[in-house]
């Protein structure tokens, strides 16, 4: 009986298994092995527009489209431009050609008012000047104390007298009309004035043509209007006195 109480005990003592209960009890309190954790892999988020990016984004792509269509027309203006140029330069040429033919005169402008205006008064200064020295000299010649000072130059014939007289006023009026011709003051006034002499409209060959023509057949009418006049009252008159007497 000892012997199968022992065994019972015994049993009784095993698991199922046939396993101690001890080492059961343990592998019940063991803790589970901690499971490695599984890292999860991170997505970049992808980028989303905002409203403000969206619209910057069409303002450049506006500003680069204006940009564009600017550069189109600057380059289309540059092609006519450059035809243009192409289609004067003939003209230019001819222009040019007939500016060559043309006399200097023509070509000089407002100036050859001021030129002609300064070689006038040089003209007519030399001449003054020329007179006033063959007259000087002539006068002085015939006194007693030039000829005892300046023999040589009371003996110079009065036609010679005449011909220096030119001379010397010509190289006088020359020096003078030169420096009057370089200060400021007086080629400002000459240019203005010259300016104002342009915007004068001169007639023409055909104007002035016709005016004459006018002119003389006024004064034909008119003579002849006086004439028959004149003698229609002589007629009157001898009439009238002649009848009388």
């Amino acid at each position: 009986m000892a012997i199968q109480d022992k065994e019972k005990r015994a049993r009784e003592a095993e698991g199922p298994e046939g396993e101690p209960l001890r080492k059961k009890k343990k592998k019940k309190k063991r803790a589970p092995e901690a499971a490695e954790p599984t890292t999860a892999k991170k997505v970049a988020p992808e980028p989303v527009e905002s409203d403000d990016g969206a619209a910057a984004t069409e303002e450049d792509e506006a500003r680069d489209g204006a940009a564009l269509v600017a550069l189109g027309k600057e380059s289309a203006s540059i092609e006519k431009a450059g035809d243009d140029i192409d289609a004067l330069a003939p003209e230019a040429a001819r222009e040019g050609e007939e500016l060559e033919d043309e006399p200097a005169a023509a070509q000089l402008g407002v100036d050859r008012y001021v030129l002609a205006a300064f070689f006038a008064v040089g003209m007519i200064g030399a001449y003054v000047i020329g007179r006033l020295v063959h007259g000087l000299w002539s006068n002085v010649a015939n006194k007693d104390w030039f000829s005892q000072a300046f023999p040589r130059l009371a003996a110079v014939s009065d036609d010679d007298k005449g011909t220096i007289g030119v001379v010397l006023g010509g190289a006088i009026a020359l020096v003078v009309v030169l420096r009057i011709y370089r200060r400021p003051d007086i080629r400002e006034w000459a240019d203005d004035v010259a300016a104002e002499l342009t915007k004068v409209k001169w007639p023409t060959k055909k104007d002035v043509t016709n005016s004459t023509l006018v002119v003389i057949a006024a004064s034909t009418v008119a003579t002849v209007y006086l004439f028959l006049l004149d003698r229609l009252w002589a007629f009157v008159t001898n009439l009238v006195y002649g009848s009388g007497s």
